[in-house]
């Protein structure tokens, strides 16, 4: 595959920079005396750098643009960091750092979509989840992968940076953010009408403990009302962990399907579900995790989906770091649900459906174990 080749190349160009003792660089430059493909794209990179007067000669700069490139216009989800960028992105993970408080989603169309964390500085700067990011700091978003975009977002706490975002109807405006510490409180439980709500706003690591604590107090006599609407995903991991306080043990959770075949994730968590009714709000704006989860309860019969179609995201990227430092982001699988419905580009169609108008009303109208609803419950 293309995949391979590029990333072949792309480490041949830049592990020649350190020198012939090398000896990956060494069985790179056999695999290329070996492959016509790599030979023909050696040939080309040597004729760009040399003879093309637009080209700079540096052939690290090239290579990576031929990736960006390439994975770009292939899946809208791939990507190709260089040093710098993941260096950067690495530097993210490893102390606190400001940030403005919002996960981003990146759709099929290129299109990258905000979810601001409820109480953060993108929601209090008056950013709205599912509008489109256009810009930071004036650095145009089109083609860039998510963590470089979290790079650009990220800085010193109490700085501003400059955002500008595009809602439904295609109005732009530019909106500044301070960057603050963010500890985003991934459950929180509410009240709807006679109902109580339990928030999910992302997955995370305590995604799971936090619901679980929720539902040992929860009434046996009220049904579990989960509202992931605008919930633009978190953790892959977190989501089927999280499914698993629903389900039985040994439950299909949500089957991943690539190169080396599907892999099925099930429950292997030893406990009695909750015995009450659950119902799950949706919107256009439940991507990734979210329909993980959703996908999970609907599709074991253990909840009611309410609401509008999700947003279908379903695949899951990886990063592969290469041998100079750089980073691929790369689309390994793709993922169905226990009634093998694959809903990347489709979403998620809920049991119950409103119309993309309704308000919490028609959702707690509709969060009714009753079997018959009224006909303006799915208006």
């Amino acid at each position: 595959m293309m995949f391979a080749t590029l990333a072949a190349v792309a480490a041949a160009v830049l592990l020649a920079a350190s020198g012939p003792a090398d000896h990956a660089g060494v069985r790179v430059a056999q695999t290329i005396g070996g492959d016509a493909a790599l030979r023909l794209y050696a040939d080309a990179l040597s004729a760009i750098t040399q003879r093309a007067v637009f080209a700079s000669g540096d052939r690290e700069q090239v290579v990576g643009r031929t990736l960006a490139a390439y994975l770009a216009a292939s899946d809208p989800y791939s990507g190709f960091m260089n040093r710098d960028e993941y260096a950067r992105y690495r530097a993210l993970q490893k102390g606190p750092h400001g940030g403005i408080g919002m996960e981003l989603e990146r759709r099929r169309d290129g299109a990258t979509l905000c979810y601001p964390y409820h109480g953060g500085p993108a929601d209090a700067a008056g950013i709205k989840a599912g509008e489109r990011l256009m810009s930071i700091d004036g650095t145009s978003v089109a083609g860039k992968p998510l963590p470089v975009l979290a790079s650009l977002a990220t800085g010193r706490e109490g700085t501003a940076v400059r955002i500008e975002v595009a809602s439904a109807n295609g109005g732009t405006r530019s909106v500044n953010v301070t960057r603050a510490r963010v500890d985003p409180a991934a459950v929180s439980i509410g009240a709807a009408g006679a109902l109580r709500v339990l928030r999910i706003e992302t997955f995370t690591q305590t995604t799971r403990s936090e619901v679980e604590f929720a539902l040992r107090r929860w009434d046996r006599n009220s049904p579990v009302v989960i509202d992931l609407r605008g919930c633009g995903g978190g953790d892959f991991y977190a989501a089927v962990d999280t499914s698993m306080l629903f389900l039985a043990k040994g439950a299909p959770i949500v089957s991943v399907s690539g190169r080396e075949g599907t892999r099925l994730y099930s429950s292997t968590l030893e406990q009695d579900p909750p015995v009450q009714p659950v119902f799950i709000w949706q919107d256009e704006a439940s991507a990734s995790a979210a329909e993980v989860f959703i996908g999970a309860l609907t599709g074991n019969a253990r909840a009611v989906s309410v609401g509008t179609h999700s947003a279908g995201k379903g695949s899951r990227q990886d990063i592969v770091e290469l041998a100079d430092g750089s980073a691929l982001i790369l689309t390994t699988g793709y993922l169905s649900t226990p009634r093998g419905a694959a809903f990347d580009g489709r979403g998620l169609a809920p049991m119950r459906p409103l119309a993309a108008s309704a308000d919490t009303a028609a959702y707690v109208r509709a969060s009714s174990p009753a079997k018959q609803m009224q006909s303006n419950d799915a208006e």
